[in-house]
């Protein structure tokens, strides 16, 4: 078996060991004063590999509950969807991830592929009545969006904010008048920990590398207001930097397909395997775990809370 990486950031030999610990303790059901979340992006295929990440994501769930799925975008391959009765929601969502597998809620945020055809009818499938009539599970509320998870005993917060990274790297306009929402939605984030989803990376080591624009225009706001990390795909591949100027950067690309990928200065994980991030919070700390398609654990590493 692989050997797994397990890199702690400490305050103190003691602490760490501690973390550790806590990180890989046998599953089992969440605590009450957690909160958990599937992470997966670029798997909107409807094919073989997808369907190996489903079903490892459902038996993670049904392992150790988590709250949401988050999807880091390229949803619908290859060009979207048209509406909301497209028939690519039925084969590449609710095929892949059955809603008797993966009760949660998916919270996803916008491709470039998704851009090729109907952004809106994306939107729009959230809330939407199904055949049999249960309501999707699909939660895209708008090109951008803000929620918030609460551990069950209402002690921990975990903010999620969705951004649409398609108009950062487009026209000067587009980028300016989002940026200002970006920064408006952090400015109202006062939980435990605030997570920022978009699609295209910051920084990467992967086939496309850093998005310059996105260095210069989104890392400063996710500094200067404490995020947690930055969670995104478009490499299709798994990437997991080192903290930059106090951010976590992880890259969940492998849901569909894979592509070679590299470690480099910030890199501490990168591999070209299908799979997922788990990401795990309490009030101490945030453990964040690889998955691979098969549902074998291949990294693990925790980030005490500052």
């Amino acid at each position: 078996m692989q050997k797994i990486l397990r890199t702690i950031v400490r305050h103190s030999a003691t602490h760490a060991l501690l973390v550790l610990l806590l990180c890989t303790a046998a599953p089992g059901l969440r605590a009450q004063s957690g909160v958990s979340f599937l992470v997966v992006g670029d798997w909107g295929t409807g094919g073989k590999g997808a369907r190996q990440v489903g079903s490892a994501m459902a038996m993670q769930h049904a392992m150790s509950r988590v709250d949401a799925v988050i999807s880091t975008g390229d949803n619908i391959y290859p060009s979207g969807v048209k509406s909301v009765d497209d028939p690519q929601w039925r084969s590449k969502f609710e095929n892949i991830y059955p809603a008797d597998k993966l009760p949660v809620p998916f919270w996803a945020v916008l491709g470039n592929h998704d851009y090729r055809s109907s952004p809106d009818a994306q939107v729009a499938y959230t809330g939407h009545v199904l055949p049999d009539g249960s309501i999707t599970r699909w939660h895209m509320p708008g090109y951008g969006w803000s929620t918030v998870f609460k551990s069950e005993d209402g002690a921990l917060s975990v903010r999620l904010i969705g951004i649409d990274t398609q108009q950062l790297v487009g026209s000067a306009a587009a980028r300016k008048k989002h940026l200002r929402w970006i920064d408006s939605a952090l400015a109202l984030a006062h939980e435990d920990y605030t997570l920022v989803i978009g699609h295209h990376p910051v920084y990467s080591h992967g086939h496309y590398g850093d998005t310059p624009v996105l260095v210069k225009q989104l890392a400063p706001l996710l500094e200067k207001y404490g995020v947690g990390a930055y969670l995104d795909g478009h490499e299709h591949d798994l990437q997991l930097m080192r903290r930059i100027n106090g951010v976590r950067y992880i890259i969940s690309g492998g849901g569909g397909g894979t592509r070679k990928t590299s470690m480099g200065k910030n890199s501490e994980f990168a591999s070209s395997s299908l799979g997922f991030f788990r990401l795990d919070f309490s009030k101490e700390k945030m453990c964040i775990r690889v998955f691979d398609s098969h549902g074998a654990l291949l990294h693990e590493t925790a980030d005490l809370r500052r």
